[in-house]
């Protein structure tokens, strides 16, 4: 590792540490209280872009709960894709799911879709969802993000850039955070992907309007 390279790597190991014990200091009832703004805020988006399906993820630890999104896109009958992490090949795959009885207990203890789901990158063209939703530890207004680490995300948007998709239009890649999650700047590697928008609990930051896919 270079230098540069170890200097950046340093200043992301102090600022997950930093930006984890600040989101695990949150209450729960603030949390819950938050998401459920952040969830709203989504939905309403949703609703106005006519987007038809979505990835999202089922939250760990103090992760903002998303739970409440994904109901309402299950009852407005969009379609929702689930992770699931795929250890030896340090990826993850994407899975329909349309009930919460379709996950069990996963990598890291996390809920993810049962092995019987259909994996949506075993077909030979994907059929990419509307919307993308990530969790993190830190972001900017810039559309920069900090995640755990594993670049589980960022390989997943690589694979999809460099793939055969089926796409009316590229994902919209939205973070969801709590705003004490937010920094001045997140330090970005080449390969770290930026966020299109963030949506916290005071509402929804447009970070790469030059690149907006949806207007």
């Amino acid at each position: 590792m270079t230098g540069n390279g170890a200097l950046l790597a340093g200043l992301k190991r102090n600022l997950r540490a930093e930006r984890a014990a600040v989101r695990d200091g949150i209450a729960s009832d603030v949390r819950d209280f938050k998401s459920a703004q952040v969830c709203r805020y989504a939905h309403e988006w949703m609703q106005k872009e006519k987007a038809a399906s979505l990835l999202a993820y089922v939250p760990f630890r103090s992760e903002l709960d998303c739970r409440a999104l994904i109901a309402e896109a299950w009852a407005h009958g969009r379609e929702v894709l689930l992770p699931r992490v795929l250890s030896e090949a340090e990826t993850i795959s994407f899975h329909p799911v349309s009930s919460w009885e379709e996950l069990a207990p996963g990598a890291y203890g996390i809920l993810e879709p049962l092995a019987s789901t259909g994996n949506e990158q075993e077909k030979g063209t994907l059929r990419l969802p509307d919307v993308v939703f990530v969790p993190g530890l830190a972001f900017d207004r810039q559309g920069g993000r900090l995640g755990y680490g594993r670049g589980y995300y960022d390989r997943l948007r690589a694979s999809w850039q460099q793939g055969s998709t089926l796409a009316r239009k590229p994902p919209v890649w939205i973070g969801l955070a709590f705003s004490q999650q937010l920094v001045p700047e997140v330090p970005m590697d080449d390969h770290d992907a930026f966020m299109d928008m963030l949506i916290t609990e005071d509402g929804i930051i447009h970070c790469r309007k030059e690149n907006k896919p949806w207007s």
